[in-house]
């Protein structure tokens, strides 16, 4: 897919020199990347940080090192872009909370490795948000359970496209990138994932 027409003027101006071009585009991705931020933000930070710290400083690291990115532009921008917003809020983890980095040998490749994981409580509430809770405490403690339950039945990949493609929005081929994986096998995962949390919703 090709990227926005703002971005390919930017990039383009950023490569005559206007390194300050990028800043209207980082500012367009801020809605996607807050989003991303909220879901991967450990749930005891939330009250000393919010989703603003973490973009800010990274949109000033992005500006900075702009010229070597430019020098071999192996990744889309959005994307590069967003891994450097996963390493800050990998860096809020371990500075703040002493989070050491996930292990190498999980299964999830480098590239969306460098940010934490999305907690399963984080995103069983905000699917919850998104599709309507039961009016009753008792009734949403135990749908939220039971959603919990359907991700964390899933295997790490099939949980990150689902993250990734419903949550962030990514595209089909951004999350293919990411991954490492075909298209196909991206989409046939996000299909599973979301049927698999679809089918406990309104369980009984």
């Amino acid at each position: 897919m090709e990227p926005p027409q703002q971005e390919i003027e930017a990039l383009d101006a950023a490569r005559a020199g206007d390194h300050g071009a990028i800043g209207p585009v980082l500012e367009s991705y801020r809605a996607r990347l807050s989003r991303m931020v909220s879901l991967r933000m450990d749930a005891r930070l939330k009250g000393r940080f919010d989703t603003s710290d973490v973009l800010q400083e990274a949109f000033v690291e992005a500006s900075q090192r702009l010229p070597r990115y430019l020098e071999d532009e192996r990744m889309p921008f959005f994307l590069w872009v967003r891994f450097l917003v996963g390493q800050k809020l990998l860096q809020f983890h371990r500075t703040h909370l002493g989070v050491e980095a996930r292990a190498a040998d999980r299964e999830i490749p480098l590239a969306v490795a460098a940010a934490p994981c999305a907690s399963t409580v984080s995103v069983a509430e905000v699917w919850l948000a998104e599709t309507g809770t039961p009016s009753q405490a008792v009734a949403a403690d135990e749908e939220h359970a039971r959603v919990r339950a359907a991700l964390e039945s899933m295997s790490e990949v099939d949980r990150e496209v689902l993250v990734l493609r419903h949550f962030e929005q990514l595209t089909n081929a951004e999350v293919s990138r990411l991954l490492e994986i075909t298209p196909q096998t991206a989409s046939a995962r996000y299909v599973k994932a979301l049927t698999r949390i679809q089918s406990v919703v309104g369980e009984a």
